[in-house]
């Protein structure tokens, strides 16, 4: 690959990356309205782990109408590592905006007060639970965007080594 189709794919991958974002970004709307309408969560649970899927076809388009039906496995993987990366921190980006000056941690208030029923109904012993809570509630606005950030990108590694062998394509080379 030579600097100018390395640009391009970075390019291409930037576009991407602010789609999935948007698709993340209504995803997560979704999950937070579902506190109070579950078919939001399930919705919004469920374009969540469609991600994988946008994102395969994202690089097939990229494959076939630019790089003429040719993709190298690092170039695929390179194109859904950056894809990951641009969406996560644009995602990041929202959801800081979101938990500082939006939610004033009714979000994670809730979550926090279901995950305490369940764990309760397991046995869990009671102070240990108390303890994590504090730990949760004591975190800043900055630190969730930046835990959700980087929890996507290592998933984005880990999704990008299979989304990178589905989506490469060599050509046939032309006897002369």
């Amino acid at each position: 690959m030579n600097p100018t189709e390395y640009i391009q794919l970075r390019a291409f991958a930037r576009n991407d990356g602010a789609y999935l974002a948007v698709l993340w970004i209504v995803s997560f709307a979704c999950i937070c309205m579902g506190m109070k309408t579950p078919f939001l969560g399930t919705l919004g649970t469920t374009m969540a782990f469609l991600s994988p899927f946008f994102i395969c076809r994202r690089i097939q388009s990229f494959r076939d109408h630019v790089r003429e039906g040719e993709l190298s496995y690092w170039n695929g993987y390179i194109y859904s590592m950056s894809m990951f990366f641009y969406a996560s921190l644009l995602f990041a980006i929202i959801q800081y905006a979101y938990f500082a000056f939006i939610d004033g941690g009714s979000f994670f208030a809730t979550s926090l007060d279901q995950a305490r029923q369940i764990l309760l109904a397991n046995k869990y012993p009671e102070k240990e639970i108390n303890a994590a809570i504090e730990e949760y509630r004591s975190m800043r606005p900055i630190d969730w965007a930046l835990y959700f950030m980087s929890m996507n990108i290592i998933i984005g590694g880990v999704a990008s080594i299979i989304i990178a062998a589905i989506t490469r394509k060599k050509t046939k080379e032309k006897k002369i």
